[in-house]
C-alpha cells in the first residue's frame, strides 16, 4: 500500500511538471546597471522620469512549440505595449524584437521609461494550443 501511494505521487508531481509549457523569467535592469530579479505579482517599485531596460528570458520546457518567441503578447493596462504608444505609463523605446540564444531558449530586452506616477499591470502572455501557455503579470510602481 505504501508503495502505491508512492507511485500515485510521482505521478502527479510528474504530470504536474510536464504541464507547465514554458518558463519565463524576468529580470530589471537600472539606470545605474544594478540588477534586480523580478517575481510576477509582487510589486518593483521604480523612480519616476528614470530609465529601465526588462530583460525577459524565454526557455521552452517541451519540445516543437507550436508558439513562436515573436508571439508572446505584452498587454500594459490591457493594452498592446509599443514603442509608438508613447502615452502609456511604461514607454516602451523600440518595439520588442527576440533573439535565439538556443534550440529553446529567448531572450529580449525591453528599454523604458517610467512616464506616469502610480501602480501599473504589465501582463504577458503566450496563448498556446499544445500545452497550458503562460499569463503572468508584473506590478510596477511608479513614484
Amino acid at each position: 500500500m505504501y508503495v502505491k501511494k508512492i507511485f500515485i505521487i510521482l505521478i502527479l508531481i510528474f504530470g504536474v511538471a510536464v504541464a507547465f509549457a514554458c518558463q519565463l523569467t524576468f529580470s530589471l535592469i537600472s539606470g545605474d546597471g544594478s540588477v534586480r530579479n523580478i517575481v510576477p505579482g509582487r510589486r518593483v517599485d521604480l523612480e519616476l522620469s528614470e530609465s529601465y531596460t526588462l530583460k525577459v528570458t524565454f526557455e521552452e520546457d517541451h519540445g516543437n512549440c507550436p508558439l513562436p518567441a515573436e508571439e508572446t503578447v505584452f498587454l500594459l493596462e490591457e493594452e498592446k505595449w509599443k514603442a509608438s504608444k508613447d502615452y502609456l505609463p511604461l514607454i516602451l523605446q523600440e518595439n520588442i524584437s527576440w533573439s535565439d540564444t538556443g534550440s529553446r531558449s529567448h531572450v529580449t530586452e525591453l528599454a523604458f521609461t517610467a512616464a506616469q506616477a502610480g501602480v501599473w499591470k504589465l501582463e504577458i502572455i503566450r496563448d498556446c494550443d499544445k500545452k497550458e501557455g503562460y499569463d503572468e503579470n508584473l506590478i510596477f510602481s511608479i513614484r
